[in-house]
């Protein structure tokens, strides 16, 4: 229901602030947008991501009198379909004028974080799809994260690679720097390694593979699922309607509404251009 009245104009000037402070925290808390191709669309929920296949090498005429002959080019495509998520709190007016917080800010905060882990979630659940696997023998190691940046590269893969780990897979890549090269010293190498997480999710760049970590990722008979992937050409995503955060005032409820909405679909664009990277939960 509309505002109406000067109290609730006031109300609704108020979550107007809220509102765009949430917005501005809700893309860089969806970090991952850096690895993806982004699809483009036109009127429609479902588009497709095209992927060119190996023409193969060039070959020389037979003389120099010869025609070079025309080759074609195959691709393959897969669609992507975009579906709306939703997440909505309610702060009452009698809430809001007993508390000592500012309600209307925590709300708006809560209702971005829900959207962003679910886009996070949605990604996550992607890594542990990959056909080609890694596995560590316990803890992963450096050893186990450039055998998968060397099974892409076996594949002719190309750059650039990205890694996205659990917490606990980045936690045993600190332990094995620290205990082999002490490098955690104040101002040391990988000093950025140990710096609190902030909500960008970039835990730092490992032997020059930028990596970003999720406690989000899927655990399946007791291994943790991350991967090692090309950028762009592994995953992808269409949105339709990019994440953000309404506020709508409901006199009959005696309430503020905070809504949060976005659209979107991921999709495994190339198998090949991943791998999944296992270690033990």
């Amino acid at each position: 229901m509309a505002s109406t009245g000067v109290a609730a104009v006031a109300d609704q000037v108020a979550a107007e602030i809220v509102e765009s402070r949430v917005v501005k925290e809700l893309r860089p808390a969806m970090t991952s947008r850096v690895f993806l191709r982004q699809a483009v669309g036109g009127f429609s929920t479902v588009v497709s991501f095209p992927l060119w296949g190996d023409p193969g090498a060039a070959a020389a005429p037979a003389d120099d009198l010869s025609e070079i002959t025309s080759t074609a080019l195959s691709d393959t495509e897969t669609s992507v379909t975009a579906a709306g998520i939703g997440f909505r709190v309610d702060i009452t007016d009698l809430a809001k004028a007993t508390t000592s917080t500012d309600l209307y800010s925590e709300a708006g905060r809560m209702v971005g974080a829900a959207l962003a882990e679910k886009w996070e979630t949605d990604l996550a659940a992607l890594m542990d799809d990959f056909s080609n696997v890694t596995t560590a023998a316990s803890t992963l190691t450096g050893v186990d994260v450039l055998a998968a940046v060397s099974a892409l590269e076996q594949r002719d893969i190309p750059g650039p690679f990205y890694g996205y780990f659990d917490p606990k897979q980045t936690g045993e890549l600190r332990v094995e720097i620290a205990t082999t090269a002490a490098q955690y010293q104040s101002g040391g190498r990988d000093a950025d390694k140990v710096k609190p997480f902030g909500v960008d999710g970039y835990w730092g760049a490992y032997m020059g593979l930028p990596i970003f970590q999720t406690s989000l990722v899927v655990t399946t008979s007791s291994l943790v699922g991350g991967a090692v992937l090309n950028g762009e050409d592994a995953l992808g995503f269409y949105e339709i309607i990019g994440a953000h955060v309404e506020t709508q005032r409901d006199a009959s409820y005696k309430a503020m509404e905070f809504v949060g909405y976005h659209v979107y679909g991921f999709k495994e664009i190339s198998d090949t251009r991943g791998q999944t990277v296992k270690s033990a939960a």
